[in-house]
């Protein structure tokens, strides 16, 4: 049986980091670099960290103690109960002074500090008709998502959030004071993957999963507008295969026929590092994101940047000197950039610095979360 003095020292340095729905895409990356900070920036401070995942085998990282949920994705139910029933209990087994939630929502949970990350953009999407027939879960989740993030939100102790726009939109929502701003720190694998691309060509890049909001349709358009002797010198890797979901089988479907497009699938964060370091440029079309990470690893590279013209990428991109912003009404506009690209005779953008986040990285942020 655990003394008083034990149990109050484990409360006062046991971390909860509960990720159940994180299975894949930039929100994995995102939990694996939370708990990897986490462990060096625990190492000589006593700190417990418990992760809840969704399978310990999506993790290599030591330390941990890891609790598994494989039923949490089977359905929303199973989530919701996690989250707002059986998560009370928990928490108070575990005894943790910090709960931190890493995927959107606010569970109710007891525990001294609680806090949540916000990142998924779903509810600033406005889903057309279109969206609607060949997307219909993603737009159902633009509607539901904004009141899913209302529910308990004013129980933490902080809300994070990646850009300034999102945080103004959140409170004016949800009307809460304690929203901070954390941009990610760069995460470009250490070793990257050797890639080899045509040498003859140029090559183009969009790592994305497939979603309607990313947008794709857009860029493949813009190529097929191309004049045919530029276009002929042009490959597009796109990393969707089409077996994702019925949006990607609709892009691959209309598209794969004309050989400047290569469906190349999902790829690791070594081998898009890869991608990064070949590649001529980046084609970044997607209407909406919470951050944006490819842009933020390609101006680790110094490499050229088609984006955009909307808020979340101007707040990304910074002070750069390599970017393209883009009309996405009107496909005309990124095929004449490609063109201007082609021909070494584009202009690039003016850009501008934004406003400094609270955060820039985890460290700050466990800073934050452990002293508050």
């Amino acid at each position: 049986m655990l003394t008083n003095s034990t149990q109050a020292f484990l409360k006062k340095n046991t971390i909860v980091i509960s990720g159940i729905n994180v299975t894949n895409s930039g929100i994995l990356s995102i939990m694996t670099d939370c708990l990897t900070e986490l462990v060096a920036y625990s190492k000589d401070k006593d700190i417990r960290i418990i992760a809840l995942v969704h399978s310990k085998s999506l993790f290599t990282i030591p330390n941990i103690e890891y609790i598994e949920f494989p039923k949490s994705k089977k359905s929303w139910f199973n989530r919701m109960y996690y989250e707002y029933f059986y998560f009370k209990k928990l928490s108070k087994e575990l005894d943790a002074n910090i709960w931190f939630s890493i995927q959107d929502l606010s569970p109710y949970v007891v525990s001294k500090k609680k806090f949540v990350y916000c990142h998924n953009p779903s509810p600033f999407y406005k889903p057309t008709l279109h969206d609607w027939l060949y997307g219909f879960r993603i737009s159902f989740f633009a509607w539901f998502y904004k009141y899913a993030y209302r529910y308990n939100i004013q129980s933490n102790t902080a809300v994070f959030v990646q850009q300034q726009w999102i945080k103004n939109q959140f409170e004016n929502w949800y009307h809460i004071p304690n929203i901070k701003v954390m941009h990610p720190e760069t995460q470009i694998a250490v070793e990257r993957t050797k890639v080899t691309l045509h040498p003859e060509k140029i090559n183009l890049f969009y790592p994305s999963f497939p979603r309607m909001f990313k947008n794709m349709e857009y860029l493949c358009e813009a190529i097929l507008l191309l004049p045919t002797d530029v276009r002929e010198k042009i490959n597009i890797y796109i990393t969707i295969s089409g077996n994702e979901n019925s949006y990607a089988k609709k892009i691959v479907s209309n598209y794969q026929k004309h050989s400047q497009f290569q469906f190349i699938g999902a790829l690791d964060r070594a081998t898009v590092s890869g991608y990064y370091n070949e590649m001529d440029a980046l084609v970044f079309p997607s209407k909406l994101e919470t951050w944006g990470l490819p842009l933020t690893e390609t101006k680790e590279y110094h490499k050229p940047i088609f984006v955009s013209d909307l808020p979340y990428a101007h707040e990304t991109v910074g002070n750069y000197d390599k970017v393209c912003f883009i009309d996405l009404n009107n496909p005309n506009d990124l095929a004449q950039k490609i063109q201007l690209f082609a021909e070494e005779k584009l202009t690039y953008s003016t850009t501008y610095e934004s406003k400094q986040p609270d955060f820039v990285g985890w460290k700050p942020l466990f800073d934050f979360i452990v002293n508050e």
